[in-house]
């Protein structure tokens, strides 16, 4: 089951995911992106500590979190990933656009 939290800490948007970011759970985090984070003029840090399991679709909707923090010239950072989905992120090149930490 996939779950997310939204914190404000001083100058960013913390985003914590957990469970399985894949098309079940699109609509979900798609609602959350435009509900809560698309008028947010913040960097973001998305941690993902707990989320186990991430597929295309969730790759998606990381894309999109960026595309979005992009136009209005603030950084997406991802920490914490399991080693399965970091490998993921590897793999698609986006640790070339991501922060990771």
């Amino acid at each position: 089951m996939f779950k997310a939290n939204i914190s404000q800490a001083e100058d960013k948007l913390v985003l914590e995911l957990s469970g399985d970011l894949d098309v079940y759970s699109e609509e979900e985090f798609k609602n959350l992106i435009e509900d809560d984070l698309s008028s947010v003029d913040k960097d973001i840090v998305i941690d993902i500590k707990d989320l186990d399991y991430l597929d295309s679709t969730g790759l998606g909707m990381f894309m999109k979190i960026y595309k979005i923090n992009k136009e209005k010239d603030k950084k997406v950072k991802i920490i914490n990933p399991k080693e399965n989905i970091l490998k993921l992120f590897k793999i698609t090149e986006l640790t070339e656009i991501f922060e990771m930490v």
